[in-house]
């Protein structure tokens, strides 16, 4: 039986991964009969695990919400981090939610509403949040932000900003740049989340914020 369970298993995150790619390639209009035509899995073991497109899509953002969550538990808060390796921190996050992306904006846009996944979602949102901040603190501990960026006014407006546009640069992806490669646009959107964190800098976030060239960094990240 256990044998069993674990070759499920794998068929299961097998069918995800293929999915996955599947809408990204195709966009989430296409059904599940496409799904199995493309990624030549079978329609009935496709459906076996997932009876609707709506569950198929649950199962591949709760991959993307491990996936984050994993990457944040990797991140060492305890040594320095300079302005560098908080940009490629938001690069490596940015690639994550690219390989995921038809299934965020799917989850974010549906009109369906899954109260499992809902919790999920915002229980998930509550802990990057927590380690963003603790991001932010640490950023401020090194000197490379000012401590005016946690006053409460400033904050919400802060927040909000960072929230929106390093998310919902997956939108402006798909809907007008989807033409282009992801490495081509990426560096407009990395500067664009990055530019909010500007007047809060410190002289010395200042000076790395305006000597970093993102492109020769993607480039070499690449």
């Amino acid at each position: 039986m256990k044998i069993y369970q674990r070759k499920g298993e794998r068929s299961r995150e097998h069918i995800i991964l293929q999915a996955s790619d599947i809408f990204n390639t195709y966009g989430y209009y296409i059904t599940i009969d496409e799904i199995a035509k493309y990624t030549g899995i079978n329609k009935s073991k496709i459906s076996n695990h997932f009876s609707t497109k709506e569950s198929l899509f649950i199962a591949i953002a709760d991959f993307y919400i491990v996936e984050i969550q994993q990457y944040f538990e990797s991140i060492t808060i305890s040594k320095e981090i300079s302005w560098k390796d908080y940009v490629e921190i938001l690069s490596e996050i940015m690639d994550i939610q690219f390989k995921y992306r038809n299934a965020i904006i799917f989850i974010l846009t549906a009109p369906f509403k899954d109260e499992a996944l809902s919790l999920h979602i915002i229980e998930s949102f509550k802990g990057r949040k927590h380690q963003m901040i603790r991001l932010f603190e640490k950023l401020v501990e090194d000197n490379y932000l000012l401590e005016s960026v946690f006053e409460e006014k400033n904050f919400k407006i802060f927040y909000h900003q960072h929230a929106v546009l390093s998310v919902h640069w997956l939108n402006t992806y798909l809907l007008f740049d989807f033409n282009k490669s992801y490495e081509e646009v990426k560096p407009t959107y990395l500067a664009g989340t990055i530019s909010i964190y500007k007047p809060y800098l410190s002289a010395k976030g200042l000076a790395e914020f305006e000597s970093l060239d993102l492109e020769a960094l993607l480039i070499k990240k690449q």
